[in-house]
């Protein structure tokens, strides 16, 4: 049997909250008044989750509703509770932050830094994510329903390797410097998104649907970004060649599995490849559709 958390906002906070205690882990076995406890930090001054939700715990049956996620286990082997936290949280801010495991829902738009430091299980995002979606996460799968702000799966100031694992799903758009500094793992943006997209990326994979910004790729080292759209690159990127990249299929279904849409015409499509930037070595790949365009 598992059990469902649900916290339903009551009142939206003055001053943004610190809320990295809310993922679930920290609300598995415990009842609504230990959960009612948990802190929420207000500038310096502790408060509790009681101040601002109201919690509600439920028992499931197991039998899992069409659109369900699958039950995920944490560390231990133990099954996780599922946490939904439903509300305006966009002043509410490192949701998520550092699960290691189960399934967490958010109901509505979400403050900055949620799924940062992630190593595992499920964020899924019913509406638009505040920036630092998923920074220095090593694994676990993030899904936005909506758009993401600047600094998606990147780095924070001062650390040289960003996203490390794990997957970020954004089904519309996402900011600024996308996957700065991406160490591994997979960022797949369904619609546009701004400026240096991809920045001083090291390893692992970023996907553009709609049309990127300016200066893509600029310093990347190694890994691969893919675009469906046609974008000047910067003059430190040559072409290489139009291939069938062996990995796209294994990757095309992948995505499609996770209700990630493609153009059916990128199932098969040859790739234009781009090779750069020279100014760091010139391993790092932008593969472009010339399908689409």
């Amino acid at each position: 049997m598992r059990t469902r958390v649900t916290l339903h906002l009551k009142r939206s906070p003055g001053v943004p909250i610190e809320a990295d205690s809310l993922k679930p882990e920290n609300v598995t076995g415990k009842s609504s008044r230990e959960i009612a406890s948990l802190p929420l930090w207000a500038g310096n001054r502790e408060e509790k989750v009681e101040d601002y939700f109201q919690v509600e715990v439920s028992r499931e049956d197991g039998v899992a509703s069409p659109g369900d996620l699958p039950a995920v286990s944490g560390e231990d082997g133990s099954e996780l509770a599922t946490l939904v936290v439903a509300g305006d949280l966009s002043r509410f801010k490192r949701l998520g932050e550092g699960m290691t495991g189960g399934e967490m829902q958010i109901r509505g738009p979400a403050g900055m830094h949620i799924g940062a430091y992630m190593q595992g299980g499920s964020l899924v995002i019913h509406g638009n994510a505040g920036d630092w979606l998923g920074a220095q996460m090593s694994g676990g799968k993030i899904i936005v329903l909506g758009s993401a702000g600047n600094f998606a799966g990147a780095a924070y100031r001062g650390y040289s390797a960003g996203m490390r694992g794990g997957m970020i799903i954004i089904h519309e758009d996402a900011g600024q410097m996308l996957g700065a500094r991406l160490r591994r793992g997979l960022i797949a943006v369904k619609g546009n998104c701004g400026d240096l997209a991809g920045f001083a990326m090291k390893a692992g994979t970023i996907i553009i649907g709609g049309t990127a910004g300016q200066r893509v790729g600029a310093m990347m080292r190694r890994g691969t970004l893919i675009l469906w759209r046609p974008v000047e690159l910067l003059p430190t990127f040559v072409y290489d060649c139009t291939y069938k990249p062996p990995f796209w299929q294994v990757m095309y279904n992948s995505l499609e599995r996770e209700g990630f849409e493609l153009p059916p015409a990128c199932r098969d499509s040859d790739f234009q490849r781009f090779s750069g930037d020279l100014n760091e070595g010139g391993k790092g790949e932008i593969l472009i559709c010339p399908s689409l365009n």
